[in-house]
């Protein structure tokens, strides 16, 4: 799977891709910025993360699909975060938040005040499913 990482404004992922116990990439670009600002990670199928990717880029069709194999963080322009579950958004709000295979690791290390980035860097030294180089964005001040 992965880890997603979220506080203070600031969205981290790391960048492996697996099949299975099979590492497939270590160079997924996992984390985006959006036309109106807002910034999404997302963590699970490829093929998923696209067409959600491509249905929050739509000014037609700004529907999302229901898609079961991935799961997603979206940091809105007015600073709340969401998270996609199945066919919906759900809202959250943490101070923090995390979430994909390596969530317990960076949990632990955003309770000890690590920032995003730096949780995604320790959940990648323990899940065996989290590597590659660590991504973040952060949202940009209106």
């Amino acid at each position: 799977m992965t880890t997603l990482a979220y506080r203070d404004g600031e969205l981290a992922t790391d960048s492996r891709v697996t099949s299975g116990d099979m590492i497939v990439s270590d160079r997924r670009r996992k984390v985006h910025r959006l036309r109106d600002g807002s910034v999404v990670a997302w963590s699970g199928s490829v093929q998923q993360a696209e067409l959600l990717l491509r249905a929050m880029r739509s000014v037609k069709n700004p529907k999302h699909p229901k898609l079961d194999e991935i799961s997603a963080l979206h940091l809105r322009v007015d600073g709340t975060l969401w998270e996609y579950e199945g066919e919906a958004w759900v809202k959250q709000d943490p101070g923090y938040y995390a979430t994909g295979s390596g969530s317990p690791y960076a949990f632990a290390a955003m309770d000890a005040g690590a920032s995003a980035k730096d949780a995604v860097r320790i959940a990648i030294k323990r899940d065996a499913n989290s590597g590659g180089k660590v991504q973040s964005l952060k949202l940009r001040a209106a």
